[in-house]
Formats: C-alpha cells, sequence, structure tokens
C-alpha cells in the first residue's frame, strides 16, 4: 500500500467511460479520485490543470504515445499506464521510450492493473524521498546516502571500518564525503584520522534551525584524502546536549550537502544511536569471530528485527576473519542466524600502523589484503555488484608496514601528547 491517496485520470473513448475497471477502481480505499475523460485533447488539459498521480491511456498506441510524451516532458511526477490491444515487447518498448511506466493488456484484468498503479507510486515515492530535498527558495538538491556503522561490542573494529570506509569511498567515487563521528563521548575519528579541532560537532547543538554552509564550514574538518570529518564533542558530559530532533536536523543538512554520510556509533543503544538505524540506507554491523562479541550481536540483531528499527539494508562485517584459531564461517553464520555479508581479514601488522599513525589503511597500504577488502566493501556500499567475502588471499609483494607521505601523518611524540592534552 502506498502512503498516500491516488488521483487518477483516465483517458479512454467515448464508449469506454463505464468500464467495470474502472468502476471498482474508484471503490479502492487508497484512490482518493477518478476522473473518466473520453476525448483525448480535453484529458491531456484536465491533467495539465489537476496534475494526478496516475494517468491511464485507453486509446490507439499512437494517442497513447503522443500523449505519454506530452505529460512525461511537461509533468515527470505524473506517472503514465498505458492499456493497449497486445502488450507484446515493440509496444513495450515504444512507450516506454515515450514515459510510460507501465502497459496492460485488454480486456483488463483489474487485479493487474491495481498493482501496476500501487508499484509505480511505491517506486516514485520511494525515488522522491532518497533523492531529492526540497530547499527552501530554491530548486531541489540531490540527496545523499546514509551509512551508520555500529556493533553492540567495543574493540571490534568500528572507528577502523568507518574510517577506512569513509575513505575508500571517496577513492572509488570522487564524490562529496563526510565522517561524522557519534561515539559521542569517547569518539576515536579524530585519533584515526590524526585530525583535531576545538570546533566539534558540539557547535551544532544549541542552534540546529540556524546550521547552514557557514555554521558547517566551521566545524567540518579536511582531511586530506577529501572526506569531510565532523568529529565528536571534546568534552564527555557534551554527549547529553544532543537529542532526537537536533540529530535529525544534523543529517538531513548533511545529506542535502554530500553523496555520502558515513556515522560512527558506539557501542550501546540509546535514543541517538536507534535514530541513526532508523533514518539509516546502509548500516553495517561489526562483530569478530569470538564469543562474546557473537552473542552481543545476535541479540542485537533479534532485537532491531523485532522492534522493526532499521528500513535500509542490513550487512553483517566479520571483522579479523580469517584469524589465528578463530571460529569458522559456518559456526558463526548458524550463532547468528544471519548471513555475513563481508570480512575483513586480520592483517594485524598493517592496521596497527595505520592506527598509531592516523592514517587510514586503504591510504597508507592499499594494496595489502585488508585494504582491497574494505575498498571492496566501499565498491557495495555504493551498489556496485562485488564480492566482499574474501577467505583466502593470494599474497602480492608488499613491502612490510612504514610511513607512506601523508599531510595528516606527523606523529611524533608532540602529536601525542597534543590530543592527550586537548592542545590546539
Amino acid at each position: 500500500m502506498t502512503s498516500r491517496s491516488i488521483r487518477v485520470v483516465i483517458i479512454t473513448a467515448p464508449d469506454q467511460l463505464d468500464q467495470e475497471w474502472i468502476n471498482r477502481l474508484e471503490r479502492e480505499p487508497d484512490i482518493e479520485s477518478v476522473e473518466r475523460v473520453g476525448l483525448l485533447n480535453v484529458g491531456l488539459d484536465l491533467v495539465n490543470q489537476s496534475q494526478p498521480d496516475i494517468v491511464i491511456f485507453d486509446r490507439s498506441i499512437e494517442q497513447t504515445e503522443s500523449g505519454v510524451r506530452r505529460i512525461f516532458t511537461s509533468l515527470p511526477n505524473t506517472l503514465c499506464i498505458g492499456v493497449v490491444a497486445q502488450a507484446d515487447m515493440a509496444t513495450l518498448r515504444r512507450l516506454v521510450a515515450a514515459g510510460a511506466r507501465d502497459i496492460l493488456a485488454r480486456p483488463v484484468a483489474f487485479t493487474e492493473l491495481i498493482t501496476s498503479i500501487r508499484n509505480a507510486m511505491l517506486t516514485e515515492n520511494d525515488r522522491r524521498i532518497r533523492t531529492l530535498v526540497p530547499t527552501e527558495g530554491g530548486p531541489s538538491r540531490a540527496r545523499g546516502k546514509l551509512v551508520v556503522v555500529t556493533s553492540p561490542k567495543g574493540g571490534v573494529g568500528t572507528t577502523t571500518v568507518a574510517t577506512n570506509l569513509a575513505v575508500g569511498l571517496r577513492q572509488i567515487s570522487n564524490t562529496k564525503i563526510v565522517l561524522a563521528d557519534f561515539g559521542l563521548q569517547f569518539g576515536d575519528v579524530g585519533v584515526l584520522m590524526n585530525i583535531w579541532a576545538r570546533n566539534t560537532m558540539q557547535e551544532l547543538f544549541a542552534n540546529p534551525n540556524d546550521i547552514d554552509d557557514t555554521m558547517l564550514n566551521g566545524v567540518l574538518q579536511q582531511h586530506n584524502s577529501g572526506v569531510q570529518v565532523l568529529l565528536a564533542p571534546n568534552t564527555p558530559e557534551a554527549a547529553g546536549e544532543l537529542d532526537q530532533q537536533t540529530l535529525t536536523i544534523i543529517l538531513d543538512r548533511l545529506l542535502e550537502r554530500f553523496n555520502y554520510v558515513v556515522c560512527d556509533t558506539w557501542s550501546f543503544l540509546d535514543e541517538i544511536t536507534e535514530t541513526l538505524l532508523a533514518q539509516a540506507d546502509e548500516v553495517l554491523v561489526v562483530t569478530t569471530p569470538e564469543v562474546p562479541s557473537l552473542k552481543n550481536t545476535k541479540s542485537f540483531l533479534e532485537h532491531i528485527e523485532a522492534q522493526n528499527l532499521v528500513r535500509g539494508r542490513i550487512t553483517l562485517v566479520l571483522n579479523r576473519f580469517p584469524s589465528v584459531n578463530g571460529i569458522s564461517l559456518q559456526d558463526v553464520q548458524k550463532h547468528l542466524r544471519h548471513p555475513v555479508g563481508a570480512n575483513i581479514p586480520s592483517e594485524g601488522q598493517f592496521v596497527t600502523h595505520s592506527v598509531n599513525r592516523g592514517i587510514p589503511v586503504v591510504a597508507s597500504h592499499p594494496q595489502t589484503w585488508v585494504a582491497q577488502s574494505l575498498l571492496k566493501l566501499a565498491a557495495y556500499v555504493t551498489g556496485d555488484e562485488v564480492s566482499t567475502l574474501s577467505l583466502m588471499h593470494t599474497p602480492a609483494k608488499t613491502a612490510k608496514p612504514k610511513d607512506r607521505p601523508d599531510a595528516n601523518a606527523s606523529w611524533n611524540r608532540s602529536s601525542i601528547m597534543r590530543i592527550v592534552r586537548g592542545d590546539t
């Protein structure tokens, strides 16, 4: 069912205005109105004036093609369905090329008709929600994709996945990426990206309705990869200042301006985490092949399913797998009763080197197994059809961990002490 009533105009022949399928359509609970017109030009004038949701053409193929093309070019938000004598491939191609959403053969099967109308509306509503955000006083902007990286267990590598995912998305898509740290009390995104700033997302909490480009530019930090970073507050108590309404506004402002908004989260369910999960297009649940982590993950998956918290795609990411003496993939999936969508292999020497220097491993050692797995995960998030499970690896000639040139990689003793003390 659609979320709103549907207004329909039917343009048919003068002697076909009282067809049974038209009468039945008027009695459907989600059909707000049905207008019947027996003249083509009069019907097109009515469509231009009333701008209905659906127009059904029950005329000759030539008249239907002409009418559909006129509506598609002048009223792209009005969807057209054609009723034709024979719904063959040639007719389908002809009308779809003109802009029709579907074609049906005579005699009209009512069940097929109402299904076609509702499917067309659902697809159109989803497209509008996901891709168009109205902006006051200006044209619509493309809406970005919200990606939430989460785990019910700390220490499983959620922040490592989130930071590398953001940089990987930037590398493979060359689009606008923002990484937001919603580990509000003790967020580590800044450490893993080697970024520190006095201005954090806390600056947005007081006046969320005033958030604009100027305010965002004052708090977003530029990473040398091209990723913009929204840091968690510098003090733990500031976490209590963020409420659900303010979070929603912040997310909306970011999604209006960035192609991908990647959110790192802390490891417990509260109002903030649940809001992120509810609004996410993509949820990556990170776990590791150890019993405590798997136990928490199973409870987490059961809870979000029972509460219907997530509308987007949920992908289970098995980090540090394969690893020495780890649980098998089959045992993991059997225990969780959920398929593993992606794995990140255990290559501790490269990841530790990356974390300690604040350089994401996809940038410091892009040819390693772990980096390649993270880049595949980024491609998967964009919608690319890529295999994200890699259980065996043929090692390439990869140098041992060493520093690569990086504008954010000045990790000497003074850099570390600056983070610890909170100095500028």
